[in-house]
């Protein structure tokens, strides 16, 4: 299904093409995701009730509740921990870190289990898992808010790493 396929238009139509940002084209793809599969859950830091920071998550906790739309105290680690856990035991967490930098103190988390637990397993536990990790924005933030340590993840074996540049990418 493409974008411009799906029922309710998120901002104007131009004959049969929608138009619409990378934001609405993330949060569309998170409501179809937990609309199809009730394994799917989404928590992290801020991404309840008040929809993250860049809104990527607004109206879900709403529309699916807070059993499946949830904050978590702003703990990296534990997020990736509890994370790790949900889909060793057969849901799809989908977790989100408000910015970059801010996943750094869940590295070890990522890249010893995460990326290498299929491996250590010889194929027999996935770990079916989306860690969001937002960065840049244009909001030209200071410290941890404008960091792009996305390549300490793309060069970890176990680990796939992806950065729509389209709002159809990031919908995919």
């Amino acid at each position: 299904m493409t974008i411009a396929e799906h029922e309710t238009p998120v901002a104007t139509t131009v004959g049969t093409t929608t138009t619409m940002t990378m934001a609405a084209a993330l949060n569309r793809a998170l409501a179809d995701a937990l609309a199809a599969d009730p394994d799917v859950v989404v928590f992290g830091e801020d991404v309840g009730a008040l929809g993250g920071v860049f809104r990527i998550t607004d109206g879900l906790t709403a529309r699916f509740g807070e059993d499946r739309c949830f904050d978590t105290p702003l703990a990296e680690s534990g997020i990736i921990g509890t994370a790790v856990g949900m889909a060793m035991n057969g849901m799809r967490p989908v977790v989100e870190m408000q910015f970059d930098a801010f996943a750094l103190p869940a590295f070890e988390q990522i890249v010893s289990h995460v990326a290498k637990l299929g491996n250590r397993t010889r194929g027999g536990m996935r770990m079916p898992l989306v860690i969001r990790i937002p960065f840049g924005g244009g909001i030209g933030g200071v410290e941890h808010h404008c960091d792009s340590s996305e390549a300490y993840y793309a060069h970890t074996p176990g680990l796939t790493v992806v950065s729509p540049s389209t709002p159809q990418d990031a919908y995919s």
